[in-house]
């Protein structure tokens, strides 16, 4: 026989020794609330798995999958809505998820953020990570609820969140933040609860941030002494938490004074201020950090920045529109002498 043949022969002969892969599948171990529960994933086999088609509902337990992403959400193309807590989770690639609306992938240890526009996904926890950048979350616009708390964020710019008009809960808590920029006014018309608290903010400006509907904020437990803010920017405020922070009691007094006339509450009070004076059960001290008047006009400068840019638009907008005014009158007063010189012609014929 042939060297080449007997070659052949050969692969062919350890071939059929070498047990063909065999596709996992994946079924419901038990069902928690409507979750349908899979155990024991593993990342090397995800891509082969076959997992129940014709559940919604996916939570994934028991398992260690480092990166979870495009590959594996290619796997789960009808599910709705996925729960991945305590996977050890690395990096989140947020893409071919394109049925996704609701996300749980809490308490694992994503550092590295990923996601595509377009996605449907509306509600989205990534609490307890080990998150220092959410710059991604940008495209994911029809978010409504947000969770952020319990991560590593040290700065946050709100222009983030700018295009999620959709957005009603966002949470932040917990964090390591010591500042929150504004480079533009951001408009978030639908939300209604922000918490910010447990932070290392020492100063804090809502001047360009436009947010009707917000019931709640949270601003408690800093090293704040003042904010740079009047209300004017939630006109549906309810509740307003400021406890154990370093207020100057000059501002606060201020501040309670416009919280008391519009009705605002403050329902979490300081126990205890023994350096300090306890005003409106809040404690604040006389020597504490007061509004730089640079800073406030800086602040105040931006405002006015800001308005006047929506003024320009606006004046953009009325001469386009009056461009086109004049172009349909134009237009208009064409036809017309066409009209009446039809008619003196009729006349004359007649």
């Amino acid at each position: 026989m042939h060297k080449t043949g007997k070659f052949l022969l050969l692969l062919t002969v350890l071939a059929s020794f070498v047990p063909a892969l065999v596709a996992i599948e994946y079924r419901c171990v038990e069902r928690l609330k409507s979750y349908c529960v899979v155990e024991n994933v593993t990342a090397d086999s995800f891509a082969d798995s076959i997992f129940p088609s014709n559940e919604t509902s996916l939570l994934i337990q028991n398992s260690t999958i480092s990166r979870f992403g495009e590959d594996q959400f290619r796997q789960l193309p009808a599910v709705e809505n996925l729960m991945i807590h305590h996977l050890k989770i690395e990096r989140l690639q947020l893409a071919k998820c394109d049925q996704l609306t609701t996300l749980f992938a809490s308490y694992n240890h994503i550092s590295d953020l990923e996601a595509s526009e377009g996605l449907q996904l509306r509600n989205l926890h990534l609490y307890q990570n080990m998150l220092t950048n959410i710059s991604a979350l940008r495209v994911l616009t029809e978010l409504e609820q947000l969770y952020l708390n319990d991560n590593l964020l040290e700065t946050l710019v709100m222009d983030t969140f700018a295009a999620m008009k959709s957005l009603k809960i966002l949470t932040l808590h917990r964090n390591q933040l010591t500042a929150i920029d504004s480079k533009r006014s951001v408009v978030l018309p639908s939300l209604e609860a922000l918490f910010v608290q447990h932070n290392k903010l020492t100063y804090l400006d809502t001047g360009l941030w436009k947010m009707s509907a917000l019931k709640t904020l949270d601003l408690g437990d800093y090293d704040l002494g003042f904010l740079f803010t009047f209300l004017e920017e939630f006109p549906a405020l309810r509740t307003l938490e400021l406890y154990e922070n370093e207020w100057n009691c000059g501002w606060l007094s201020k501040m309670v004074d416009r919280l008391e006339a519009r009705g605002i509450q403050h329902t979490q009070t300081d126990r205890d201020c023994d350096d300090g004076t306890l005003f409106s059960e809040l404690c604040c001290s006389v020597e504490g950090a007061s509004p730089d008047p640079m800073m406030l006009l800086i602040s105040r400068t931006a405002v006015v920045d800001d308005l006047h840019d929506q003024l320009g638009k606006q004046r953009h907008k009325l001469e386009t529109l009056e461009e086109s005014q004049r172009k349909q009158t134009h237009k208009y007063n064409e036809l017309q002498q066409k009209v009446d010189r039809m008619e003196t012609f009729c006349r004359n014929e007649l």
